[in-house]
């Protein structure tokens, strides 16, 4: 286990760099003057020159990358156009709500997603089954803004059960304030994401039950229930956590519709203000914080299933 996680380690190494350079083009690729973007067509020449130089537009392109480069390993992603504010530190003010929000969601579409997808692989073949996958049909095709309209009406409006925008932070409101105004977003992730989840399970869990060593096990008198729950849905997880991990990532890079819709000051949230006022500095630093968000998320879910299934093998092991 050991040596995977090693290996896993050096492999994210390729991707972080690429990442990297990729994030640092994102100006030079945008059409135009990046600067005169920002600054807008009233800009004198005076403030684009001084521009240029605040952000080491003026050197060449490979010095750029450099000072660059040096700065992100320090964690430095540079200053903002509009806040006048580390990058870093915007961020890390927008994590909190994004992160529970992702894993309110998170907990909620599994808690929704396994049990229907267990059902319905205990089921296949007859109506229930049927009716299970209809249902994670809609859940998956639904929009975020028309189910979030809806609750909001029903269970903010109506009902006064949940605030409809806004967040309080925990340091200032408590950690029972916070949750409250998330619980609502919270479900809507929940619904959204459980139809994926619950698909993953069945199709793994029938992949599983099918399996000669479950057949043995039924011959010998062994009841359905734990066949399923188990031995199949044990063996099945392995599939199932790689759906769980992406998507949280997803969520916590950014569930953007539904940060608008309540109006939280989140990573997704951010990006889009970002992107409007047409800060640069803080579109790289989120882009690469999303990015990093995948790569982390999908090392420790690669480590997670060889840890839950051993009968796992890589080639490197």
């Amino acid at each position: 286990m050991v040596k995977y996680i090693y290996h896993r380690i050096l492999q994210s190494i390729p991707l972080i760099i690429i990442v990297m350079i990729f994030s640092f083009f994102v100006i030079h690729i945008m059409p135009g003057d990046p600067v005169r973007t920002m600054l807008g067509d009233r800009a004198t020449e005076e403030q684009i020159s001084v521009m240029n130089e605040r952000l080491n537009l003026d050197k060449p392109i490979t010095e750029q990358f450099v000072i660059w480069i040096k700065k992100v390993v320090k964690l430095d992603f540079g200053e903002s156009i509009c806040w006048s504010e580390p990058v870093l530190d915007i961020i890390l003010k927008r994590i909190e709500p994004t992160f529970l929000l992702a894993v309110i969601g998170t907990v909620i579409s599994v808690i929704i997603g396994i049990p229907l997808g267990v059902v319905s692989a205990k089921h296949h073949g007859d109506h229930i089954e049927k009716i299970i996958s209809l249902l994670s049909l809609i859940s998956i095709s639904i929009p975020a803004f028309w189910i979030a309209i809806i609750m909001i009406q029903m269970f903010g409006v109506k009902l006064q059960l949940f605030p409809v925008a806004g967040y309080h932070n925990i340091s200032s409101y408590g950690i029972g304030t916070a949750l409250n105004d998330l619980i609502l977003p919270g479900i809507i992730l929940g619904i959204m994401n459980s139809g994926q989840i619950g698909r993953m399970t069945k199709s793994s869990m029938l992949d599983i039950l099918k399996q000669d060593y479950l057949r043995t096990a039924r011959a010998s008198g062994m009841k359905e229930n734990k066949v399923i729950y188990y031995f199949g849905l044990k063996n099945a997880m392995a599939s199932i956590l790689v759906v769980i991990g992406f998507s949280f990532a997803g969520l916590l890079a950014g569930a953007v519709v539904i940060e608008q819709i309540f109006n939280i000051p989140g990573i997704g949230n951010l990006a889009i203000t970002s992107i409007l006022k047409r800060d640069y500095p803080v579109i790289q630093g989120i882009l690469l914080f999303i990015a990093m968000i995948f790569i982390i998320v999908n090392m420790v879910t690669d480590i997670l299933c060889v840890a839950v299934n051993p009968r796992i093998r890589y080639e490197d092991e």
